[in-house]
């Protein structure tokens, strides 16, 4: 099993392909690089270059789309973290699914895909699940780096299934950020009744 220092160069900077040093320009790539590539996605209605088509209904696609978003910067996009860690945001400590758990959120996420995918396209109903599973998925956050853009590429592929798509302004983008701080998914779901819009093809 893997150490925390063995993702880290001398420096504290993640390791990548591109031999990036500097946290922050690493940090500037990684959001060109996967805010593109999710554009893609959305473009080209949730098809990956190889000819994977996501459809949300199966909980390892989320390792699909962190290798798509970071592949090319990190050599372990796509594989599941192999360390345990928490995350400090606004004082708040977040402490994410151990990797001996990962099997049991698997598990449970699954399920609830499984009953997302039975659900009618109604508006409510589908907040209501999106503020349930994200909250749950935003706590398994199973890889070292890229969870949440991951994640929010995984649930455009859930609104889109019913025939959605997510509109955020920057006040719903942190409503979002809070709704995921404070591991609520009641105030997930509020949320998503607020960006839930119409698909354009």
């Amino acid at each position: 099993m893997k150490q925390w220092a063995d993702y880290l160069q001398p420096n504290g900077v993640l390791k990548n392909k591109l031999d990036i040093t500097d946290d922050e320009k690493l940090h500037d790539v990684e959001y060109e690089f996967s805010t593109q590539r999710l554009k893609f996605l959305e473009q080209n209605d949730f098809l990956l270059p190889d000819g994977y088509q996501l459809t949300g209904k199966d909980v390892t696609e989320l390792k699909r789309i962190n290798q798509f978003l970071l592949g090319e910067i990190y050599d372990w996009a796509g594989e599941y973290r192999e360390v345990d860690f928490n995350k400090t945001a606004n004082g708040v400590v977040t402490h994410f699914h151990p990797v001996m758990l990962f099997g049991n959120a698997e598990w449970d996420i699954q399920r609830q895909l499984i009953d997302f995918a039975q659900l009618p396209a109604d508006r409510d109903v589908v907040a209501e699940a999106l503020g349930n599973l994200v909250t749950e998925m935003n706590m398994f956050h199973p890889f070292r780096e890229g969870n949440g853009r991951s994640l929010r590429a995984f649930t455009e592929v859930l609104a889109w299934q019913k025939g959605l798509a997510l509109t955020f302004t920057q006040d719903l983008q942190d409503a979002y950020m809070t709704a995921s701080i404070k591991d609520e998914p009641k105030l997930m779901a509020d949320v998503f009744r607020q960006i839930l819009t119409n698909w354009q093809d």
